[in-house]
């Protein structure tokens, strides 16, 4: 009898576990379910985010491939646009340096003036044959006829009447009283280098006819290295930048003391003589700015007369180098 209330005992225990067991293995069986499910659910949106995100890479790099193919072009439209421009400007300068002179200003309104029968002929401009650097301290005949001012940039030539300066050129009362200067302090040294103004020409004249020697000498050099200090260098990256022919060398090499070397073509070089020189005509004026004149001035003079020893079977480059000072002096015996 207790044997077999054992053996059922037993029984309803393996019989309490199978059932146990089993719904056991049901819940794992649901958590697979679930698991599987969430897993799968999750793998596909990042496989869609994925594709998205590929779709979108491609489609960037299809944009920039078009952009930098067309780069070229727009660079070439760029360049032709500022052509024209350049072309534009030196045409517009040409019409009005062609233009007649306004009528002076009537002293007296109330008075009748009698009417032209015909416009007067402008008088032709003096060709030079051969023009001549001047050095700065020489002195220059007066101006007493019409100066020809030419147009540094464009090449074209406007007539001005006495005591009415052309446009871009230097005021009247600032070119008489830089030209006094000049002659002054050329008499006072007496035998520094230089001579007057060729016969036939004006000192506007003589001066233009000697701009557009230096620029035809800048022209045929191949590379000039300039030595200043970098204050120097930055004044005439500032008053170049703006010239068409100027462009930008690469990094200066330093020098020591402050100074750098500087390697320009013989285009940049024309940029800054233009440059240089339209600055020291704006600053003619005594006490508008006499340190940008004489700055400009200095840079213009060393390099129109450093450029005239340039040679067309020259093996070194041209060096200009803006650093005076002093000798050693050796002591006295």
């Amino acid at each position: 009898m207790a044997r077999n209330d054992l053996m059922t005992a037993l029984l309803d225990t393996r019989r309490a576990l199978e059932e146990q067991v089993t719904a056991l293995g049901d819940r794992v069986e649901i958590s697979r379910r679930e698991i599987t499910e969430t897993v799968t659910s999750q793998v596909s949106e990042l496989r869609a985010d994925n594709r998205e995100t590929r779709n979108r890479v491609n489609s960037a790099s299809t944009s920039l491939s078009e952009i930098n193919k067309s780069l070229p072009g727009l660079r070439q439209d760029v360049a032709d646009l500022a052509r024209v421009v350049y072309e534009l400007r030196a045409t517009v300068g040409d019409l009005f340096a062609r233009l007649p002179e306004s009528p002076s200003v009537v002293e007296n309104p109330d008075r009748e003036q009698p009417l032209p029968t015909e416009p007067p002929e402008p008088p032709e401009p003096v060709q030079p044959e051969q023009g001549r650097f001047a050095d700065p301290r020489s002195p220059q005949e007066p101006d007493t006829a019409a100066p020809v001012d030419e147009d540094a940039e464009t090449g074209s030539a406007a007539v001005s009447e006495p005591g009415r300066p052309g446009e871009g050129a230097e005021p009247e009362s600032a070119t008489a009283q830089r030209q006094a200067a000049t002659e002054a302090a050329a008499s006072a040294h007496p035998g520094t280098e230089g001579e007057s103004a060729k016969d036939g020409l004006t000192a506007v004249q003589s001066r233009r006819a000697d701009h557009d020697i230096v620029l035809r000498r800048a022209a045929t050099v191949g590379t000039v290295h300039v030595v200043c200090h970098r204050d120097m260098w930055d004044f005439i990256q500032e008053h170049a930048a703006d010239i068409p022919h100027f462009r930008a060398p690469a990094t200066p090499s330093e020098e020591g003391h402050d100074r750098l070397r500087i390697t320009l073509s013989g285009r940049s070089l024309i940029g800054v003589l233009i440059g240089m020189s339209n600055t020291r005509t704006k600053s003619a004026e005594y006490g508008k700015d006499d340190g940008t004149w004489a700055l400009s001035g200095a840079v213009y003079e060393r390099l129109a007369h450093d450029l005239t020893t340039t040679s067309r079977t020259g093996a070194e480059p041209l060096t200009v180098t803006f650093d005076d000072g002093i000798n050693d002096v050796p002591d006295a015996q």
